[in-house]
């Protein structure tokens, strides 16, 4: 799966890259922050709640903290790996023009990927940083997980 997301989104991700940088892995991913399930009414609203417990660990200031939220709106976010640093790059509809850079960090600030329980439809994940924080995640595949995992730790 790595080599056919960074096959569709190679032309997206290039030019957000640095000279020499090597891409190392790609997935869609969607912030449990902000993220929101289907359906109306107060079920929602609890479960949309109750999913959203733990998205964001760590104090304003932490790596985990100045990661994008879900914001409603229909973009692709890619968690992007090269040999240098981990980044979320939000792409436009059409994905043969360059994405938007929205956070990174050097690649010895990401300490692990933490498979979790799967509670929606959805492969949930969390990064843990080197500060101690940690952000969820959510994608469709948990083969994504373990690369990711592969790629940034254990």
């Amino acid at each position: 799966m790595t080599e056919i997301l960074i096959n569709r989104y190679h032309q997206a991700v290039q030019p957000l890259l640095e000279p020499g940088e090597r891409l190392l892995d790609i997935a869609t991913v969607t912030p449990v922050a902000g993220s929101s399930g289907v359906g109306h009414g107060a079920g929602a609203g609890i479960g949309n709640r109750l999913a959203r417990i733990g998205a964001v660990s760590g104090g304003q200031g932490s790596i985990a903290s100045g990661f994008p939220g879900s914001d409603g709106l229909p973009t692709r976010r890619l968690l992007v790996v090269t040999d240098r640093r981990t980044a979320v790059v939000v792409v436009p509809v059409d994905i043969r023009n360059p994405g938007r850079l929205v956070w990174q960090a050097s690649r010895d600030a990401v300490q692990r990927v933490e498979r979790r329980p799967r509670t929606q439809m959805m492969a949930r994940f969390r990064l843990h940083f080197a500060d101690g924080s940690a952000v969820a995640l959510m994608t469709m595949r948990r083969r994504t997980v373990e690369a990711l995992a592969d790629q940034l730790g254990r």
